[in-house]
This record gives C-alpha cells, structure tokens and sequence, in this order.
C-alpha cells in the first residue's frame, strides 16, 4: 500500500505540474474566484434593498429577516448532500450546477406574488449555493494541499468583492431604474455566464485532484491524521462554526436594516456601509495563510474580537465612517480570517480520502443557525429592543466559540508539516 501511494504521489504530482502551469493556475483562480464573487453579489443584495422590499409586500421585521437567510436551509441541507454529489457527479460538475441552480432563482425571485413566493425563491438559491460553495472549497483544499489555507483565503477574498458590490451596484441600480427587480435579473444571468466561464477553464485535472497533506512517501511508513471521519476535534471546530454562523447571519439580515431606522441612513449610505463588511473580507488575501501560521491561537483571539465588533456595531457611533470600519473590521476578521480558516481545519481534521464530506459536514454547522438567525434576531428586536437583541445574536455567539476552541487538540489533526513538497497532491483516478 505504501509503495503505491510513494509511486502515484511522485508520478502523479509530476504529471500535474507539467499540465497545469502557473499561468493557469492563476486563470483557474481568477474563474474559480470571479464565480465565488457572483455568488457573494447575489447574497447580500437582499439585506440591502429589504427596507423597499418590505413596504412593497407588508412585511413585518421578522419577516424580512427571514428572507435575509431563507436560503440558509437549503445550504446546510444541500451542503450536507454535496459529498455524494461530488462523489456520484464529479467536483466540476456539481460546481456548475450549483452556480445554475442558484443563478436561476435569483432571477426568478421578481416574479414572487407574496411572502410565501419570495421564501421559496430565496431559500431555492441555496440549494444552489450549498453545492457551489462545497465543492470550490474541495477543488482547491484537495489540488493545494499544505497551502490549502492561502489558497482558500484568495477564493474567500473575491466573495468579500461580491458581497461589497451587491449592495453597492444593487442600491445604484434601484436607485436608477426605480425597481428594485433590475438587479435581481442582471445577478441571476451574471451566474449563468460564470458557470459557463468554469465549465470552459477549469480541467478535471484541477478539479478532482486528491489532497495528500500528511501523507509520507516513505515506504516503510503510513499517512498520519485522524483515521474516522468524526472525531473529537471536527465536531469542536463544527460547533464553534456554527456559532460564528450566528452572528454572521445576524449582522447580515438586519443591519442595514437598523442603519435605515435606527441611525436613520438613506438607502445608499446603509448599502455601502454594510458593503465595507466585504471589502474587509479581501483580507482573505494573506488571512488564509496568516491563519496557517497563527494556528489555534488566531482562532482564539479572533473570535473575542468578533465579540467585541459584535457589540460596537448596534452599540456604537452613529457616524457612517466609524460605523463602515466596524463592518469593515468585522469582514475581516469573518470573511477574511475564521471562515476560510475553519474550512481548511475541518479538511485537516478528516482522513485524506474524505475531504469532500469534510465541507459536506462543516457547511450545515455554518448555515443551520443561519436559517433562523435573521427571524429570530428579528422577534428579539421587536421584543426587547436592539441593544440586548444584538447583544445576544451577535456578541454572545463568538464567546461561546471561544469555549469551544479551548478544548480543539491540533496535534490530532492533518495540519502539522509532515511530507514534502511532492507529497501535497496527486491526480486521482
């Protein structure tokens, strides 16, 4: 078995690397990135035009909370439903389809007559999303290997770019045209034609590329790592996910929200200032590989200072510059550093074999508390005010995280340097 795995580690990292050059690497990147961005676009286009949205259809507060994370269900449902997608169908057709699925009732949500209409719609496109997510982050956590985390906070950074022009060119466009359908349609065939873009550059040799970090090319020698898809460290990690997911959704349904009639901005203002979040995610550019290097630590600390930016957000100045850093800073820390970061530990805290199923299995612990963190965030404000509403959906949730990471054991997982170069990645197949 030892010998096998040395000789198809060796050959087949050979062969990779006379195939794929570093030019193409870099197009597959940019193609692989610019559909994350779309996918980031669509997602946050919502929470921004929610205030027209609501007065159109009567909505209540809870209501427009909900639609701000319906999709939320179907990502973690689908998410958990990728590993045998991409097991059955293969990393790029699964990627291709989910960047479809989702374009397609992006568009079609204009078309809702009622509230029940726009959930479907809404909760629709992450069915769509959960595939496309799961399996650009097994594309390049499998191909990438060691370096997986580098590489993840790129692929993370450009949806940080959509996620700060959704709001932005989607407020501009409803402000233009008068309708708040326009970008909704112009989204959902901007999904399309990334598809198209991925099916066309993207080859299968970068796709379903099988990750070898922690295997060895010693024959007398065994990979090390965990040996059981669930253990002690992957449902730590899932947990604190999921905990992160809270506060993240939270802020994302209804701050916007809260700028327009809490510190009464004008629909623009409150687009881009909640747009800043995902220029900060473009920290995802060095947080990847910063967060290979800072390790559980990083993890710590991050997650007490999303606490505290947590807090500062609905606690704050009303000043749009302070209140566009505190977004900011919380994309960084979020977008730019736990997610791509919790991602690439779930992968290194599964057997090599299976690190599809690892995003199957950590995207559902992310989205779960997502689905109804809008909706209850919502009824919390309407309830007790948005000071302890905030307080208990966006500051409690990273403290409990902070728990959890104290008992994560590092030395159990995939993460520690053990093999050479040659021996990150191989061509499955």
């Amino acid at each position: 078995m030892s010998d096998t795995i040395t000789h198809e580690v060796k050959h087949g990292a050979d062969r990779l690397d006379e195939t794929i050059s570093r030019p193409g690497l870099a197009i597959i990147l940019l193609v692989l990135g610019l559909s994350y961005l779309f996918n980031g676009m669509d997602r946050q286009m919502l929470p921004a035009l929610l205030g027209q949205i609501n007065l159109d259809y009567q909505l209540t507060l809870a209501e427009g909370g909900f639609l701000s994370t319906a999709f939320a269900f179907n990502i973690a449902l689908f998410g958990a439903l990728s590993g045998w997608c991409m097991k059955r169908f293969g990393r790029r057709a699964t990627l291709v389809g989910g960047l479809l699925g989702y374009s397609l009732f992006t568009f079609l949500t204009p078309f809702a007559n009622d509230f029940a209409g726009l959930a479907t719609y809404r909760a629709l496109t992450g069915a769509g999303e959960a595939l496309h997510i799961c399996a650009i982050f097994s594309c390049v956590g499998a191909y990438f290997g060691a370096r997986r985390g580098a590489a993840m906070g790129v692929i993370n950074a450009s949806f940080g770019v959509g996620a700060y022009l959704g709001p932005v060119l989607g407020t501009l466009l409803y402000a233009s045209t008068g309708s708040w359908h326009t970008p909704f349609y112009i989204y959902g065939v901007a999904g399309a034609v990334a598809a198209l873009l991925v099916l066309l550059v993207v080859p299968k040799n970068f796709s379903e590329a099988r990750d070898l970090e922690g295997a060895t090319i010693t024959p007398t020698t065994s990979p090390s790592g965990p040996t059981r898809i669930f253990n002690g460290n992957l449902v730590i990690v899932a947990l604190a996910f999921a905990m992160m997911g809270v506060s993240f959704f939270s802020f994302t349904a209804l701050y916007a929200v809260f700028l327009r009639t809490q510190l009464h901005y004008t629909v623009a203002a409150a687009g881009a200032t909640l747009g800043m979040y995902g220029v900060g995610s473009l920290f995802g550019l060095v947080g990847g590989w910063l967060g290979d290097k800072l390790r559980t630590l990083g993890m710590l600390v991050a997650s007490l200072l999303l606490a505290a930016i947590g807090h500062l957000l609905f606690h704050g100045p009303a000043s749009q510059i302070v209140q566009s850093a505190l977004s900011f800073v919380f994309g960084v820390l979020v977008s730019g550093y736990l997610y791509p970061r919790c991602i690439s530990v779930l992968q290194r805290n599964v057997p090599a074999r299976d690190i599809s199923l690892a995003v199957s299995i950590g995207l559902p612990f992310f989205y779960v508390p997502g689905m109804a963190a809008g909706y209850f965030f919502g009824h919390l404000v309407e309830r007790l005010g948005w000071s302890l509403g905030a307080t208990l959906m966006l500051t409690l949730p990273p403290l409990l995280a902070f728990v959890l990471l104290l008992a994560y054991q590092p030395r159990r997982s995939r993460e520690a340097p053990r093999a050479p170069a040659v021996a990150r990645r191989y061509i499955a197949r």
